[in-house]
Parts: structure tokens; C-alpha cells; sequence
């Protein structure tokens, strides 16, 4: 199961009374066979789950070199000079964790779903296998949490700057922002170490074959526990809250514009106003309504995940539907992890005229001298 939604930290058994059912993590959902399906499972959901699985891999990876891609220009783009701004740190963070959850699962969809396909898990059960399977879910959930955690940040930083135009500009700096980077960073990969804790490479020795593959610990009741606890580590911390946060952050995000807007027609209207207030204000808020478009957006693929996973602890939700879905959520955040440079160029015209400087500089050479005019103009407005 992907490390993104469906996480191989849960398996369906985990939510079973009787949890002896060996867990093997590259049995993913698409396996299950008929004899395991629930009775009370739609056909109609058992259907698309079915067809979907058989070019789910094509479609990822696809998906996957794009977005890989579209992050390396990010990068690129927003560390430029004139690109410099708090907000701006914090989107090359979430470029590079999001690029990095891409990376990850490229392997992971081309080794699972393309190679071998979803039916034949017997022929993924070599102990290189079983070692990258590890190291996958361990790494993916780390690499996505802390774009989930960014993606927070991002909010709270616009919020705070918008909200306190004076204390915004000291709350929000640059310095700060390399900070926040780093603290979400550091806690957020401390916060899943438990994930690691709780599984263990183990070896099913037959008579002609010996199986490799990826279980939990549970030796004793310590290690029950710690796989207990990491469930709701994920649940909460990682999933529920974030997704609660980022609802309230954007709902005060929109409020807070409208009344911005508010103000600047009233000032508008009133004598000593110059174009480059006005201007500035309009760069602000053009750049938060990008900001918070990139939140919902990354809102909409993740609250799923934690809605479905806390059902999933009181009932048969998980096993009977979500397992169904994992693929199409997999896929729909992957997608949100690659959009974000369409949606830089198409709302920012600062981000979309350096992209032009940097990659089509040869094309446009009588523009130069234009183009760096507006960039130069445009940094003054870069607050954050």
C-alpha cells in the first residue's frame, strides 16, 4: 500500500479483532481476492477500484516525472535574487519535499503496479525488494508530512502578515521563514520515527521458495503499543489537525482579505495615496489569493486521508471502502504535488516573467532589459 493515503503502516487487519494475518506491504490493495472481499461492498466501488488498479502505475508515473520535474523548476525559479521573500523560502521547502514524495513513489509504482502488476505480489518477494519497500515507507511518510506541515506554515505566515501589516513584515521575515523550514523539518521527521520503530524486514522460508517482506513488530506488548500509538500519531498529527488548521486558516485567510479590500477602496478614495501604495496592495493581494489557492488545493486531496482513517478505527470503513480508494487518492495527491508550478505561472507574473528570464533568455534578448526592469520593480513589492 502507498505510504501517501493508505498507508503500509495500516493494512486493513489492523482494525480487525484478530490481528495474526500476516501483513505483507507490497500485497497491495489490489490483490485481495474475492473470497476476502466484504459482502456488503458496493460492486460498483469493487469495479472502478479493479479497472483503476490496472493503470494506476502508468498513469503515477507519469504524474510523477512531471511533477519531479515541475519542482525542480520551482526551485530554480523562487531562489532567485529577486524571487527572495518568506513566503517564497517556504514554497522551495514544500517544492522540495513535494519533489521528493514523487521520487519516491515512481520506484514504487513502477516496481508494484507496471513490472510486476497488481496480481503476481509471489514475484516481489526478494530481499532487495523487501528492503526498498522498507525504506519507502518509511521515507515517503516523512517527505509528505513535512509538505503538510509547510503547507501550514505557509498559511499561518500569510494569515499573520495580511492580518498585522505592521508586526507582519518582523513576524514574518526571511530569517524567520528559513527557520520555520527547518523546525517543521526536524519535528516532523522526529514525530515519525515511531513509523520505522514499529516494522521489521521478516523472512517466510517455504520448501521451494523463501518469501521476504515488511511486518510489524509486535514481539511484545511494548511494540503493540508503539504501533497503536504511531496509528494515532499518524491520524492526529499528521492528517486530522493539519487538515483542521489549514480549514480555519483559510476561512480567516478569505475573511481577512475581504476586508483588506475593504480598507484599500476607503483609502483609495481619500486624498495622498500613490500608485505604488495602491500597487503594492494589489501585488499582496494577488500573491494571497495564489497562497491560498495552493492551501485548498493541498486541503481538498489531504482531509480524505484523516477523515477515512478515523473512521477506520470504529468500524469496517477501512477495510470495506478506503482500501478501494487508496490508488485514486494516491493519484489526486500526486497531482496536487506537481500542479503547484501551473499554478505559479498562471497567478504570478513575477514567478512567470523569471522562469522566462531564466529558461528562454536567448529567445527574448530585446526584452532583457524590459524584463529585468519589471523584475527589479516587482521585488520591491516582495514582501512575503
Amino acid at each position: 500500500m502507498s505510504a501517501i493515503t493508505h498507508s503500509p503502516m495500516y493494512p486493513s487487519d489492523m482494525f480487525s479483532e484478530d490481528n495474526s494475518t500476516q501483513i505483507l506491504f507490497y500485497d497491495n490493495a489490489t490483490n485481495i481476492t474475492e473470497d476476502e472481499l466484504p459482502l456488503d461492498t458496493n460492486n460498483l466501488l469493487m469495479a472502478y477500484h479493479y479497472w483503476y488498479a490496472g493503470i494506476h502505475g502508468y498513469v503515477a508515473s507519469i504524474v510523477c516525472i512531471f511533477g519531479v520535474i515541475t519542482n525542480i523548476l520551482n526551485i530554480i525559479v523562487l531562489t532567485r535574487k529577486n524571487m527572495i521573500s518568506p513566503s517564497n523560502i517556504i514554497l522551495t521547502g514544500l517544492a522540495i519535499s513535494d519533489g521528493l514524495t514523487m521520487a519516491l513513489y515512481f520506484p514504487f509504482a513502477l516496481n508494484n503496479y507496471v513490472i510486476y502488476g497488481p496480481d503476481s505480489p509471489e514475484s516481489r518477494d526478494s530481499i532487495g525488494d523487501a528492503r526498498f519497500l522498507f525504506a519507502y515507507a518509511v521515507c515517503s511518510v516523512v517527505v509528505h508530512s513535512i509538505s503538510i506541515w509547510l503547507t501550514v506554515t505557509l498559511a499561518l505566515f500569510r494569515y499573520i502578515f495580511i492580518r498585522y501589516p505592521r508586526k507582519g513584515t518582523y513576524l514574518c521575515s526571511i530569517p524567520r521563514a528559513k527557520l520555520a523550514v527547518i523546525l517543521v523539518t526536524v519535528v516532523t521527521t522526529i514525530v515519525c520515527v515511531p513509523n520505522s520503530a514499529t516494522l521489521e524486514i521478516k523472512c517466510n522460508a517455504g520448501h521451494n521458495s523463501t518469501m521476504w517482506y515488511v511486518d510489524f513488530r509486535e514481539n511484545n506488548e511494548a511494540e503493540r503499543i508503539l504501533k497503536k500509538m504511531n496509528f494515532w500519531v499518524h491520524a492526529f498529527i499528521l492528517k486530522l489537525l493539519p487538515s483542521l488548521l489549514l480549514t480555519i486558516l483559510s476561512i480567516l485567510l478569505v475573511k481577512t482579505m475581504q476586508e483588506v479590500e475593504i480598507r484599500r477602496k476607503r483609502l483609495l478614495s481619500r486624498s495622498g495615496r500613490t500608485d505604488d501604495d495602491s500597487g503594492r496592495e494589489r501585488k499582496t493581494n494577488r500573491t494571497t489569493k495564489m497562497l491560498l489557492t495552493v492551501v485548498v488545493l493541498f486541503l481538498i486531496t489531504e482531509t480524505p486521508h484523516g477523515i477515512f482513517i478515523l473512521i477506520g478505527t470504529f468500524n469496517s470503513f477501512f477495510k470495506n471502502y478506503y482500501i478501494y480508494l487508496g490508488d485514486t487518492l494516491d493519484i489526486l495527491t500526486l497531482i496536487n504535488n506537481g500542479i503547484n508550478f501551473v499554478l505559479y505561472c498562471t497567478m504570478s507574473k513575477q514567478f512567470r516573467e523569471t522562469f522566462i528570464r531564466i529558461f528562454f533568455r536567448s529567445f527574448i534578448a530585446t526584452d532583457v532589459g524590459q524584463l529585468q526592469l519589471v523584475s527589479t520593480q516587482a521585488t520591491r513589492y516582495s514582501e512575503v
